[in-house]
């Protein structure tokens, strides 16, 4: 029997044409059967939330996110997969930057500039490697973390000194806190989809 693949994109207003074209273009993994939902109108940390929850109630195996600003190659889920991991992240560089960052984040004390592991480093890296967490931007997770994790997955945190920890890097957080394993594939390149202003 086949296994299920929830493909979901939460998404405040709309889902970029050339997201949907990449979704709709994806491999399909022989062992599983995809399927593709969104979740419209709500903040990236509730959205998220509602994805996982359809994710469990429905029995799917795994769940990728696309936001609905990033496109991904053909191959991306076959390569997540391959990562054989609770949580698998592709990588694109931060939106409007003109700088080499990125949003996958190495280890060390905060998410923070300092762990940021750059473009030019993952261009020349050929395997999947651990990390502490990422952008969620094109992320595989088994659908099992959900069940390890308590409720809400997704939120944001506002610290005193009026620092945010973003929802993708509570939850990465959070899961490594549970045991869960966060691997980068980099080979799992996406592109940030952004109009231009004149």
């Amino acid at each position: 029997m086949k296994g299920k693949i929830l493909i979901a994109v939460p998404t405040f207003e709309n889902i970029k044409p050339q997201c949907f074209k990449s979704i709709y273009g994806l491999a399909n993994p022989k062992d599983f059967n995809l399927y593709f939902d969104y979740v419209k109108g709500y903040d990236c940390a509730r959205a998220r939330n509602e994805i996982a929850k359809l994710a469990i109630n429905h029995g799917f195996d795994y769940v990728l996110m696309i936001d609905s600003d990033v496109s991904v190659p053909k191959d991306a889920l076959v390569k997540l997969l391959e990562c054989e991991t609770d949580i698998a992240l592709g990588w694109y560089y931060k939106k409007r930057t003109r700088t080499d960052e990125t949003v996958i984040f190495d280890f060390g004390k905060d998410f923070n500039n300092k762990n940021i592991i750059y473009g030019k480093t993952l261009l020349d890296l050929n395997n999947p490697f651990d990390i502490k967490g990422g952008g969620l931007g094109i992320s595989l997770v088994n659908v099992n973390v959900f069940r390890k994790m308590p409720y809400p997955y997704f939120k944001y945190v506002i610290y005193d000194n009026d620092t945010i920890l973003s929802e993708d890097l509570y939850f990465c957080s959070e899961a490594r806190k549970y045991g869960m394993n966060i691997k980068c594939n980099p080979n799992v390149k996406g592109n940030h989809i952004y109009e231009v202003s004149v």
